[in-house]
Order: structure tokens, then C-alpha cells, then sequence
């Protein structure tokens, strides 16, 4: 018998907060001095948090084998858990913005490709789509990308001095990509964007794989610490190392050592616990909850982030577990199931 880890629900609980007050400070009427700013600035961090938990979790559950089945059981059961909602969540949000999308990253609108490419998640590969259909929908095509991956880090892991050569490629891609972003790939891009538009280019590199790819590198690394009671020092130097050549990075570095404390400790809180078992929802609907409420009723930052979040989990909880997420988890975890299911250690998803 599986038993939830609840300090994994802590930890996803206070990621979608941070993204949730990310947007209720930008949406509310009035401002708390110092925490609306707070929200703004620091806010976005819940979705590198995510990442964290993310790399933890795809170690912790991946299993003993490394085969085509388990390599098959990953991939069936994270699609089962990923797709069918980001799916829907393309439709309502087409329908929500009357097939516009969201301007702020597409300003000239959307157009079928974007949504085709949304749908195949691969907006990522595309300035115009990457952000503008399904809102933080960019941090979805970076999970699916990790997961590709993932299959060949763990059996590289696994081997003799793997997990040191995890760390150094997952810190070394982490260094070079930003380098290159910044000294390069943005002002290129930003050069062939329309007047007015080259704050795009640089939203779109900090949305790719090799810039994030340092938060998952820090989750592998936490269940080298908390599962295998390793003590890679050279390992965690250089994730460390990689993630201080920038001020986010250094954020990242903080919060992977918020996640240690929390999950060394087995920390838990039942209502933060509650908002993460319902995260990926809530990061998903809050958008439209947030633009919602803020047109109808406005507000100030607290009591439009208690609502938001209130109204958040309430959606989730009511209807779309029970009618949506549960249904397709368990299909998931069934035909997984038939291939030989990895060792159980923990329900996480």
C-alpha cells in the first residue's frame, strides 16, 4: 500500500501560492507595501519550485528497472497525468479569450499554427506560441522536454560516478545555454521582432529547457540527499556553482535549500498540503480565476489573492479532480500497470 508524501504536497502547495500572489499583485486595485511587491518580484519563483519538486519526483518514482517497459510505464503514466487537462485547458482558453489568446505575448493575436503547435507541445519552439495560448503554458513544454531526457539521465545516474556527470551536464548546459541566451540568441531574436516587441525575446529564453534545466538538476540532486543519504558534495558544488552566475540562479540555489529543509524535516501543513495535491489545476484555472474576479469585483492584493485562491481549489476540488484528473490518473496508472509497475515508493502525482 502507497501513502502520500505530504511535505511533497507542502512543497507544491507553496509553489502554486507563489505563482497564484504572482498574479493577484499585478491584477489587485491596491497594494500592501512590501508584500505586493514582494508577490511581484519573487512570485514567479513557485513555477522553478515545481521544477524542483518535478526532478525529485521523476527520481523517486521512475522504479528499479531501466527497460523499454519502465521507460514505456514512465511515459504513459506522466502523459495520462500532463495531457488530458492541458488539453482541455487549450479549449477554455481559446474560448476565453474569443480565439485571441493572451496579448501580452502575442500582440498581434494568435494564429492555428500557435494552437497546433500548443496541442503537440511544442510551443516552445515558437515566440508567438510559447506563453499565448494557454497561459504559463510555456512551463508545461518545459516539463514535457525534461521528460524526454529523463529516461537517459536516470540510467546514466545509476551507473558508477553517474550522478557527478548528471551534475556536471545539468550545470555545464545550464551555464553555456545562458551565455549563449544572453549574449546571442536574445538580441538576435529581439532584432527580427516588430517596434515594441523585443521584451519578447527575452521572455522567450528565459522560458527555454537550458536555462531551467538547473531547477530539475537540484530536484535529482535532493533525492540523491533524502532517498540515497548521499552526500555528493562535488555534485551539489557545481549545481551551486552554475546556479550563482546569475541573481535567479541564486534564487533557485535558495529555494532548493528551502525544499531540503522541508523535506529532511517530513514538514507538513494540511490546508498548504490540500492546495498541492490540487496544484497542477489551480496553476492551470487561476489565470482566468484571477482575470475573472479582478473584473468583477476589485479588489486589493490580500483579500483578491484569498479569493483567487479559495476560488482556485474550490474549482479543482469540485470539479476537475473528480471528473477530470481523477479518471485519467487511474487510466494512466492502469495500463502502466500491465507493462510490470515500478517500485512503489510514495504517491506523488
Amino acid at each position: 500500500m502507497t501513502q502520500r508524501n505530504q511535505s511533497l504536497d507542502l512543497l507544491r502547495g507553496v509553489a502554486v501560492l507563489l505563482v497564484v500572489a504572482s498574479h493577484c499583485a499585478s491584477e489587485a486595485t491596491g497594494a500592501v507595501p512590501g508584500l505586493t511587491a514582494l508577490a511581484m518580484d519573487y512570485g514567479q519563483l513557485g513555477v522553478q519550485l515545481f521544477f524542483i519538486v518535478s526532478g525529485y519526483t521523476m527520481m523517486l518514482t521512475f522504479g528499479d528497472r531501466i527497460d523499454s517497459a519502465a521507460v514505456r510505464s514512465f511515459y504513459i503514466r506522466r502523459v495520462f497525468r500532463i495531457v488530458p487537462l492541458f488539453w482541455i485547458a487549450i479549449i477554455f482558453y481559446l474560448l476565453f479569450t474569443r480565439g485571441e489568446g493572451f496579448r501580452t505575448w502575442a500582440p498581434h493575436g494568435i494564429s492555428a499554427g500557435d494552437v497546433l503547435l500548443t496541442f503537440l507541445f511544442l510551443h516552445w519552439d515558437s515566440v508567438t506560441a510559447f506563453n499565448s495560448v494557454v497561459p504559463g503554458g510555456w512551463s508545461i513544454a518545459v516539463e514535457m522536454q525534461f521528460y524526454l531526457l529523463f529516461p537517459l539521465l536516470i540510467q546514466l545516474f545509476r551507473r558508477s560516478n553517474g550522478p557527478l556527470l548528471v551534475y556536471g551536464l545539468i550545470a555545464l548546459t545550464s551555464v553555456i545555454g545562458q551565455f549563449a541566451a544572453d549574449h546571442y540568441f536574445i538580441p538576435r531574436l529581439a532584432q527580427s521582432l516588430r517596434s515594441g516587441e523585443a521584451q519578447l525575446a527575452e521572455g522567450f529564453y528565459y522560458c527555454w529547457l537550458p536555462r531551467q534545466a538547473i531547477c530539475f538538476g537540484f530536484g535529482i540532486l535532493l533525492y540523491d540527499l533524502v532517498e540515497l543519504k548521499n552526500t555528493p558534495r562535488l555534485g551539489a558544488l557545481l549545481l551551486v556553482g552554475a546556479s550563482l552566475f546569475t541573481a535567479w540562479g541564486a534564487q533557485v540555489a535558495l529555494l532548493f535549500a528551502l525544499a531540503y529543509a522541508i523535506l529532511a524535516t517530513s514538514a507538513k501543513l494540511s490546508m498548504i498540503g490540500l492546495l498541492g495535491r490540487h496544484s497542477y489545476a489551480i496553476y492551470l484555472a487561476h489565470f482566468a480565476v484571477v482575470a475573472t474576479i479582478a473584473t468583477l469585483f476589485p479588489l486589493g492584493f490580500v483579500p483578491l489573492f484569498v479569493l483567487v485562491s479559495a476560488a482556485s481549489l474550490a474549482l479543482s476540488y469540485w470539479l476537475i479532480e473528480p471528473l477530470i484528473e481523477r479518471r485519467f490518473n487511474r487510466l494512466g496508472h492502469g495500463l502502466a500497470s500491465q507493462l510490470g509497475p515500478p517500485k512503489a515508493v510514495v504517491t506523488t502525482a
